[in-house]
């Protein structure tokens, strides 16, 4: 499915799990340099998971909205956690913004 373009997968999806849970998972990325906000690009745990009528990837909080989750490398260093600001950058690079916290996975 890597040949396919971006966006021609989602609305088939939808249509066809409903109203039940699922989820679409893009693995092996590689995010870009944000030299400006003073990252580096980087693909160790880049991924994005789509969550169609769930909250967690566990797939066991039923919504009835879908969830977006960007993940990123992590790391705490004197008790701060520096990617989290990454993942607002790579939202907001793109239009989005992040509406919930932070998760360790």
């Amino acid at each position: 499915m890597s040949e396919l373009p971006v966006g021609s997968i989602e609305d088939a999806f939808t249509a066809a799990i409903g109203s039940n849970v699922g989820c679409i998972n893009w693995e092996m990325l590689c995010w870009p340099d944000a030299p400006e906000a003073g990252f580096h690009g980087e693909s160790k745990h880049a991924e994005v998971t789509l969550l169609f009528n769930t909250r967690t990837r566990e797939l066991d909080v039923p919504a009835q909205e879908h969830t977006v989750l960007v993940h990123v490398r992590s790391a705490v260093f004197g008790g701060v956690q520096t990617r989290e600001p990454y993942a607002h950058w790579l939202a907001e690079h793109v239009g989005l913004t992040i509406i919930g916290p932070g998760q360790r996975l």
